[in-house]
């Protein structure tokens, strides 16, 4: 008896976070009719990120590797990988096309989740890579802003 009121009270509680959940996903939905008409693909994790650069490839594979991203030159484009919690992230600066622009737009923004802030940050800053602003959520954490020689954004968030 004791072991069945267990599971019908573990029940309750199952269904007291699952209503919240419920309606945090259909007001996220609610604004994008198409999402919920449209099954969509099962995304587990950010798999890569690819970069076409208007500069020289070589200047973006310098930066990245002082925020810690090691690339290896491979037909004239830097290419790298990290061993990440969800799987392997794959990185990739492509070599700079004939009929690039001279000036970016900046279109790409990265958030990288990074498991101790402070001495992350230390870290980065060590190396040169100073933050363009930084903010604190008492919920979500920390946040540090960079921009890429492109003019990317590029973010760090830790606890």
């Amino acid at each position: 008896m004791k072991f069945m009121r267990m599971i019908r009270a573990m029940a309750i509680r199952k269904i007291y976070l699952a209503v919240p959940l419920v309606f945090l996903s259909m007001s996220a939905f609610a604004q994008s009719p198409t999402a919920s008409q449209s099954p969509g693909a099962k995304i587990l994790y950010v798999g890569a990120i690819s970069i076409n650069p208007c500069q020289d490839a070589k200047v973006l594979a310098d930066w990245y590797s002082r925020f810690g991203i090691e690339t290896k030159e491979f037909r004239g484009g830097y290419y790298g990988k990290l061993n990440t919690a969800a799987g392997l992230f794959a990185f990739g600066i492509h070599p700079k096309k004939a009929d690039a622009p001279k000036k970016c737009s900046a279109s790409v923004s990265v958030v990288y989740r990074v498991e101790n802030f402070e001495s992350s940050l230390s870290a980065l800053k060590s190396k040169g890579l100073v933050p363009d602003s930084t903010e604190k959520d008492p919920d979500q954490g920390q946040f540090a802003h960079f921009h890429d020689p492109d003019g990317n954004e590029v973010t760090i968030w830790g606890k």
